[in-house]
């Protein structure tokens, strides 16, 4: 398909390996662009969505106003030069970006990458980086256990685990919406959803799948895999008793990813 571009964007939780996989695509993908999050004071509201965005989309859906952020970041997008466009933030999936795509496919591909990491490990991270201790941090990065928009119901695990209860609750919604968008996208001709664990992608053999997958073949041994990111020491020390409670948490909680975005599709949900 010459002249086709493929435009690349993420289905993940944050705290998952955006930034590392940003850093396998640029140093990868011939012909790219390639961003981790457009963070700067100016860039919200313009390339990033901001918090009205987030709590709009997640409270009423797709209204006017969210659209009209996605039809002037997309049409920016789709005037990229370059054969890939990629952009790894985790906030623009719970924003609206797929019920707004519809720009970059008029000729192009968009790939989604449902990038997921052990539970365990995500949760330590939010734990330590004080997440989801405060409203303002679940509206302006993650989402809020009671926005109406939700797909998994948040009080049980809440009640069971509090904090780790919170944090479980939101890495399970977002790979409920991860499901429920892989099927709602099945069959579309110009969109294709990849599934990564982080821990896939760390290797060379995994980082070629992704990249062939994405229409850049390379072997194993051409890759160039990034260093390591988000290593250096955590603001909260996480201690072996706190660690057990987030091990026994997860091994009593009950779901089927599957099963609820299933339901979620039966019942036609849309955002």
């Amino acid at each position: 398909m010459p002249g086709v571009r493929d435009f690349i964007f993420t289905m993940t939780t944050g705290r998952s390996g955006t930034q590392y996989l940003a850093e396998l695509l640029r140093s990868n993908l011939p012909d790219a662009v390639c961003y981790h999050e457009m963070l700067a004071w100016d860039r919200f509201g313009v390339d990033t969505p901001d918090l009205s965005h987030m709590t709009l989309f997640n409270s009423q859906g797709n209204i006017e106003k969210v659209q009209a952020f996605w039809q002037r970041k997309l049409l920016r997008i789709a005037k990229t030069q370059t054969r890939f466009y990629a952009e790894t933030s985790h906030l623009l999936m719970k924003s609206g970006l797929i019920e707004n795509m519809s720009p970059l496919t008029i000729t192009d591909r968009v790939h989604f990458i449902a990038l997921e990491r052990d539970l365990l490990s995500t949760i330590k991270s939010f734990r330590r980086r004080f997440d989801f201790l405060n409203i303002g941090n679940m509206w302006l990065w993650y989402l809020d256990p009671q926005y109406p928009k939700n797909l998994v119901s948040s009080a049980e695990l809440i009640n069971a685990g509090g904090i780790n209860g919170v944090c479980l609750w939101y890495v399970l919604e977002i790979r409920v919406r991860a499901a429920y968008y892989t099927k709602l996208l099945a069959g579309h001709p110009k969109v294709l959803v990849h599934r990564f664990t982080l821990d896939e992608i760390r290797v060379p053999d995994g980082a070629s799948r992704l990249l062939d997958a994405l229409g850049c073949p390379l072997s194993p041994a051409a890759i160039k895999l990034p260093p390591p990111h988000n290593t250096g020491s955590p603001s909260v020390n996480v201690d072996e008793a706190e660690e057990d409670r987030i091990r026994q948490l997860i091994a009593t909680a009950q779901f089927d990813i599957e099963a609820m975005a299933n339901e979620a599709i039966r019942r036609n949900v849309r955002f």
